[in-house]
């Protein structure tokens, strides 16, 4: 249940948008006559709703290690349409005069239930045709080696433009932490990231278990030792960043 509850609450957001939603899947039920927009607004969301909330799912949610985005059924109900119809729906029935007050009313509804997305430091403007920063396009290419794949241990902030820009350069840890629920079989690197001043020969330990070949840093972080003391060569800075390779690492690389 409590799995549950936390899908819940991760697809939900601010909450005030899945309430409106709730609102709006009532109103249409008792506004909209029977037939195709009915079945999409009202009938579908019921039925996708009930899926997650029955108990045979919720004890599917608690046994699946990746229960954490179950939640994702739930984007089978089109939100967003629905809560535009029922508004318009509710715009028709208020008298002429008043339309555009109403009007005026329920995008500010939207704006209210809602959260700015892109206020996140995790969100960024556009620099390329990717729609991902371009340092960490320049890494990417850099580092990658053709007909295998490599490790890298990059910054948290960017860790969902790497996933997005190639498939061949792996990451040390990933969306787990960007979800924020501390779960993470595979590393703890984050947990030395985390800190104020790296510890050093932790973080180099750590990184070398996991098979990491690279590792990206913004290069006024505070560490108590120096990299070059435990194997790690500098290669290059990228703006703010700094990338170092790992030279226990073979890649066949010219660095090497």
């Amino acid at each position: 249940m409590g799995r549950m509850l936390d899908n819940l609450r991760d697809y939900s957001g601010s909450g005030l948008l899945f309430v409106l939603l709730l609102i709006s899947i009532v109103f249409l039920g008792f506004r909209v006559k029977r037939g195709a927009v009915k079945t999409m607004t009202v009938y579908l969301p019921i039925f996708v709703l009930a899926v997650f909330f029955c108990p045979l799912w919720g004890i599917y949610m608690g046994q699946e290690n990746d229960g954490e985005i179950l939640y994702r059924i739930l984007w089978m109900i089109p939100a967003a349409v629905i809560v535009c119809y029922a508004l318009i729906e509710a715009i028709h029935m208020v008298p002429e005069k008043f339309k555009a007050v109403s009007f005026v009313t329920a995008v500010l509804i939207v704006i209210v239930s809602g959260k700015y997305i892109y206020a996140s430091p995790f969100f960024s403007k556009a620099e390329n045709c990717y729609h991902v920063p371009q340092v960490v396009v320049d890494i990417c290419d850099d580092i990658r080696v053709e007909g295998r794949e490599v490790r890298a241990c990059f910054p948290i902030e960017h860790i969902q433009y790497v996933r997005q820009y190639t498939p061949y350069v792996c990451l040390s840890y990933g969306r787990t932490v960007l979800l924020g629920n501390g779960f993470n079989q595979y590393s703890n690197v984050e947990q030395f990231l985390d800190e104020e001043t790296i510890d050093t020969a932790g973080l180099v330990e750590e990184l070398r278990r996991v098979d990491n070949h690279y590792l990206i840093l913004e290069s006024d972080r505070k560490m108590t030792e120096d990299l070059n003391k435990y194997g790690y060569i500098f290669i290059k800075t990228y703006d703010k960043y700094s990338l170092y390779l790992d030279e226990q690492a073979y890649l066949g690389t010219e660095y090497r």
